[in-house]
Order: C-alpha cells, then structure tokens, then sequence
C-alpha cells in the first residue's frame, strides 16, 4: 500500500512540473552556502552544501527537499533547527529496507556501520548502471573502502580486518572492471548489496559452504566440473576440510592463473596450494590419505623441474585435473587406471601403459617399497664405505705429509714467527670461532643435513645455545687476553707495530697483482707481516668486537631494551648473521688458501704449531724480515766478538 501510495505521488509530482520549485528554494537559500557545515549523528562536522545542479540530475532530481526531510513539511519559519530527524529511506523502499533490516549492516552493535546514505549518497544518488553512481561496479569498491580499509570499523580491536579493498584492487577482478569488462565482479556479486551477512552466517554468500555457488555466477561451467569432483562433494557433504574456490584462487586478490603471484600459477599450485592439505599430518590422517603422496611429487622429476623454475613440468593439476578431481577408483577419474595413460599423453604423445605406470604415488606397494629400500640402503652402505674409505686413504696421506713437515721444521734450524703465548691465542681463538660457526648456523639454518647429524648426536637446542655461549665466552676471554699481551708485554707491543698499517702496504698490494697479471716482473718485498696478513689481522678485530657487541645485545635483551629503543634488538641480530657469514668466508676463502690452499704451503703450514718458519721460507717472502734478520744476527756477533777482545786484553 505504501509503494502504491508513493508511486500515486510521485507521478502527480512530475505532473505537476514546477508547482512546488519555491519549497526547494526556500532550503537553497542557505544550502548553496558552500562554506556551511554541519554536525553527522557521530558528531562529525559535514558539509552542508547542496549542489542544485547534481541534485538535479540524481534520481530524486524531481523530489522537494520535504519528501524526504519530512519534519519539515508544512515548516516556514526558516532557518529551521539544526537537528533534523534522520530521512526514512523506507517510506518509499520498504521492500529494501526490510531486506536491509536482515543484514549483517543493519544488525551490527557497531555505530559506524553504513546506512542507505553511506552506499548511495545523499542529494547525488544516481542508478546503478551510471558510471558515476557509487554503487557502480567501478566505485562500489572505492565506496566499501570508506569503512572497510578504516581498523577501527571493528568492533573488537583485537579483531584484524584483511585490507580487502586494496588486496581487491591488485586482483584479475578489478582488472576487469577497469578494462570495461561487465561480468568482472565488484563487492556486491560476491557478498551482496542489501542483504549482505558475515562470513559465519550460513545464510551469507561467502559462507564456507556457499562460496562456489557464489562464484558460479559468473564461473558456472568451472562450478559444474568442481561439484562434480572430490571437493566439492565433500563440500557439500559438509565436510568443511575441503577447499572451496577462494581456498584455492585466494579471497580478494584473485590473480590470473598466469600470474606468478597466483597462488594457482603453476610454479606455486603444488607447493602452496594442493600441500597444504595433502602434506598437513591430521588432514592426512583424518581422511585415511597416503602420508606419502606429497612428498612422492617433490622427489620426482616433475616436482624438482617445477621448483626449478620448469613452466612445462606437470603439477598436481596437470594429473588430477584442476577443478573436478577424482580418486583413482572413479571410472570418470583422470588417473583411472583406464584414464592414466591417456592423462600422460597430454605431455607425452608416445607414453604407453608401461610408462604410465612408471609413476604413480602407490610406492606403498610392498614388492616396489621392498626392491627400492634394499637398492637405496645398499647405495647408502656404498657411499659410506667407499667415500668414507676415499676420506680415510686421503686422509692418512695428508696426516702423513703434515707431519713429514712438522719434523722437518723440528729437524733444521728455523725463524721464531709465533711464540708459544701466541701459538696458545691462536689454538683458542680457532676453536672458539669453530664452535661459534657450527652452532650459530645450527639456529639459523634448522632445516639442513648436518643440524640433522649434530641433532642425532645430541645437540638439542638447550645445549647448543649453552655450548654457544661457553664459545662466546671463550673468545671473549682469549680477545682480552690477547689486548694485554699487544699492550703491556715487549714482544706484543712489537708484533702490533709490526702489523699495523702503512703506506707501503698499497703499492706492496698493486705490485703483488701486476706480478701475478703478469704486467709485472717486480715481485714486492714484504716486511714480516704482508698486507693480506694486516688485513686478516685488523678484519679479526673489528669482526671479535662487532659479533661482541652484537651477541651482548642478543643475550642480554632484556637488560639492554631498559635502555635502548626495541628495533636495537632486531638490527643486532642482522648484523651478527651477516658479520658472522662474512667472517667465516673470510676464513674459509683467504685465510685457508693462504695457509692451507696455496701451493706453497699445501696441505698445511705448520707454523701454528711449531711457531716457526724455514729460512728459505722467510728470505723468499719476507724479505725485508729476512734482511734485518741477518743484519742483527751479524750485529750481535761482532759485539760478542769485541766483548770477547776485550775480556782477552
């Protein structure tokens, strides 16, 4: 009756053209102020500005300021009050309006939440099919936005809202729309216009159980093949386990399967998608599914081409099908015995019964599992004892050449290069690092074989971070230790000066590379330390000090965040990985070939032992060393000699 009643009156309006233009100009007399303002129900200060020419052109262009403003029928004392009541949309579009009553908008305790105005407008309301109108398929997003990108829309703050608008717009579905394509879907095709309910209503269009009905929409031929297949009739059949579409393709960043960032892009399907249920231990156990099927596709040739980067390797989808999936005893099942090899053909034109039999995931069979579990144990058997017989014989020849050298500096007369305090500081300033390195690693990188053999051993993560820190506190020790013997002893106070930096360490660096360029037929002359050794030096300085303060930082947090900002933490623990990952390179790259890899000194230089070095050794590359060597040598002998004169006189 009442939307008879407001259609009788709305047709006498147009009939009447301009017979009640006065009442409107009565409101535009102060409302075509463009400075005037308001206050909202929230208390929020609103322009109150009217735009007669947009008013005129929106659906109500027709309609006196009083059809809607209804206290303000019969009103002529203007200005009228500041307050008005709010407009009763539902006086013309009750059946809407009942609609809405019902919807999550309408029930929400939240006060923010939209009303008719919010969607459509106020005095610029146009119909859906304009290009302007803000519930146009271009703009319903950007209008949905103007509450749903804003955190506290929620009514519990400890509620986290997806920025759904901005995911939205990076999706195929915005793409489309912006590309003129009609059928791409906006906000309301998915989640509704007036009745549109929460996720958790089994009434809402997004509900769990009804998101593929949703997408058929647009998507129906796909819908048919899903609901024919495993998921969707374990979908319906209520079983909420099974992946619907946005399970699979995402919500609202959507991505065309070409897409690289899709989740359903080849190179991501198996790994990110079809894993996560089929690689997940309770799903695989609730639903009796092979523990093995996932892991069978990662080691086979398919799996490792994909995860290198193949686009034309079979995935997941490429056997099952994509949408309708069947279990192998299904006749109408791409991986049917009947069906198998005409599903391999697809990629191997040639493919026989015999090859597609050739992989399947049934390695549970127990003739296959048996015959491939003895040929597996018996190469891993192999690869013990002939590697680990290949280590021994090259070991003990190796063993055998390091200690043939330790005699022999033994044997003949050598230069002091180390004194045993210094022998004793290296010893411990190796071990320590070794240890840091190995448990260090062992944190970070969880997930590699050799965690595994030091976790078979023993080393959990309680232990491991206690042998950590003893290591820490060893090389602690052994840095003071060697800061008093540089400073406060005769000997280290002369390696220190020996080692420190000096001009000629450039040219010396410049020299040694045209040499070894073959520019040059210069060959530099180094004093006792070279400047790859002043900068291993100096590089293990800096390196003790800033792994030091950084593993300070990460033991003690607690102390250190009383009085350091909280991201002091975090940038610690960056820079104590990376510093230790380029000192350890250091070592392994320079240090070792200089003293282990380099063929003068291979397989092993054993000064760090005996402290000493060859006098050959010394003369061919510290020259200058070598050259003040003897010219002290030679002083000290004639000083004995005079000494002696003088005792015979």
């Amino acid at each position: 009756m009442i939307r008879l009643c407001s259609l009788i009156f709305i047709v006498i309006l147009l009939a009447s053209g301009n017979l009640f233009a006065g009442v409107n100009s009565d409101c535009m007399d102060c409302h075509e102020d463009e400075s005037l303002t308001g206050l909202d129900y929230h208390e929020a200060e609103i322009s109150m500005f009217v735009n007669e020419t947009v008013f005129g052109s929106s659906v109500h262009g027709e309609f006196d300021c009083v059809d809607c403003h209804e206290d303000l029928l019969d009103f002529d004392d203007y200005p009228h009050e500041e307050e008005l009541n709010p407009v009763n949309c539902a006086g013309c579009h009750d059946e809407v309006a009942e609609i809405y009553a019902g919807s999550e908008h309408s029930l929400t305790e939240n006060e923010k939440a939209p009303t008719c105005t919010s969607c459509h407008g106020t005095h610029q309301i146009l119909p859906t099919d304009d290009a302007n109108a803000m519930t146009s398929a271009a703009n319903l997003p950007h209008t949905c936005a103007s509450c749903h990108q804003e955190l506290h829309l929620k009514v519990d703050p400890d509620l986290r809202m997806t920025d759904a608008y901005d995911r939205y717009m990076r999706g195929i579905h915005a793409e489309g729309i912006a590309r003129g394509i009609e059928a791409a879907a906006s906000c309301n095709d998915c989640h509704g216009m007036h009745d549109l309910r929460k996720a958790a209503d089994p009434l809402s269009r997004v509900n769990k159980m009804r998101v593929p009905e949703t997408c058929s929409k647009c998507h129906n031929e796909v819908y048919l093949k899903y609901s024919r297949g495993i998921h969707g009739k374990a979908l319906a059949a209520g079983i909420t386990d099974s992946p619907n579409c946005v399970d699979c393709h995402g919500e609202h960043q959507i991505l065309d399967i070409n897409d690289l960032n899709s989740p359903v892009n080849a190179s991501n399907l198996s790994d990110y998608v079809c894993s996560r249920c089929h690689n997940d231990p309770q799903i695989v156990a609730k639903y009796g599914m092979s523990e093995n099927q996932f892991s069978t596709y990662q080691d086979s040739y398919h799996g490792l081409a994909v995860k290198g980067g193949s686009v034309k390797a079979a995935t997941c989808a490429s056997c099952h099908e994509a949408h309708d999936i069947l279990p192998s005893s299904n006749l109408a099942s791409s991986i049917h015995p009947n069906n198998l090899t005409e599903t391999c053909q697809k990629c191997h034109p040639q493919a026989n019964d015999e090859f597609a039999a050739s992989y399947t995931h049934k390695v549970v069979e127990a003739e296959t599992n048996t015959v491939d579990t003895l040929v597996r144990n018996f190469y891993i058997l192999m690869i013990i004892v002939v590697i680990g017989g290949m280590l021994l014989h090259n070991g003990i020849i190796i063993g055998r050449i390091i200690l043939n050298k330790y005699r022999l500096s033994k044997s003949r007369k050598e230069i002091s290069r180390f004194s045993k305090n210094m022998i004793f500081q290296h010893i411990v300033l190796f071990t320590t690092f070794t240890v840091l390195v190995i448990t260090g690693f062992a944190l970070k990188y969880q997930d590699q074989f050799w965690v595994g053999w030091l976790s078979a051993l023993g080393l959990n993560e309680a232990i491991r971070s206690l042998v950590h820190r003893i290591a820490a506190v060893g090389i602690t020790y052994i840095s003071f230790h060697h800061l008093y013997f540089v400073f406060f002893t005769k000997r280290g106070r002369e390696e220190l000066k020996a080692v420190f930096p000096v001009k000629k360490d450039i040219t010396d660096a410049a020299d040694n590379m045209n040499y070894y360029l073959g520019r040059s037929n210069k060959h530099p002359k180094f004093d006792r330390y070279d400047y790859t050794e002043k900068m291993e030096y100096w590089a293990l300085v800096w390196g003790t000090l800033i792994m030091g303060i950084t593993g300070l930082v990460l033991w003690f947090p607690v102390i250190v965040t009383s009085f350091l900002p909280a991201w002091v933490v975090k940038i610690a623990e960056t820079i104590h990985l990376y510093e230790a990952w380029l000192a350890t390179l250091a070592i392994v790259v320079f240090h070792f070939f200089f003293v282990m890899f380099h063929p003068d000194r291979y397989p092993m230089s054993v000064t760090w032992m005996t402290g000493g070095i060859s006098d050959e050794e010394c003369r061919e590359h510290h020259p200058l060393w070598h050259k003040r060597i003897l010219e002290e040598e030679e002083n000290n002998s004639v000083g004995e000699d005079t000494l002696s004169n003088r005792e015979q006189d």
